[in-house]
């Protein structure tokens, strides 16, 4: 690993949590942010995360519930998470139009997650979304 990266998904999913936090998402509700590798297990942990929070003796400043603004506000990645298990959680979590199909080149290769994304248990509907149609949209991409 590169110095400096050992502990990226952890810090990675601190900070999106400090930025719901803040209620950055309340002030800027049009605002989108994309996490790659399945949400770095924020999906996982979500009611934990909400549960925990209603419990602080001092509230935060965000208006809503982590899961509320995970479902409205951000978007997931498939990169480098090419294993049923968790992206079924993260799809049961999130749902099929907020994940994006992606490889994490050159940490990961193509072939292999394509026939990942290609064998995975999914719906028609779910894989062109997933896989194209999510990216486009957010993204306002002019393609045929």
């Amino acid at each position: 690993m590169v110095s400096g990266s050992r502990d990226f998904g952890s810090e990675t999913a601190t900070q999106a949590l400090r930025l719901i936090g803040s209620g950055l998402f309340d002030e800027f509700p049009s605002l989108k942010v994309v996490l790659g590798h399945l949400g770095e297990r924020i999906p996982f942990d979500m009611w934990r995360i909400d549960n925990l929070i209603e419990k602080l003796p001092v509230k935060i400043p965000a208006k809503k519930r982590v899961s509320d603004y995970m479902r409205n506000d951000f978007y997931l990645t498939t990169s480098g998470q090419f294993h049923d298990t968790p992206f079924h959680c993260a799809l049961a979590e999130m749902g099929a139009s907020r994940i994006m199909f992606s490889v994490d080149y050159p940490y990961e290769e193509m072939a292999p997650a394509a026939q990942w994304f290609d064998n995975t248990k999914l719906s028609d509907a779910d894989r062109l979304l997933i896989g194209r149609t999510n990216a486009i949209n957010l993204f306002k991409l002019d393609v045929d």
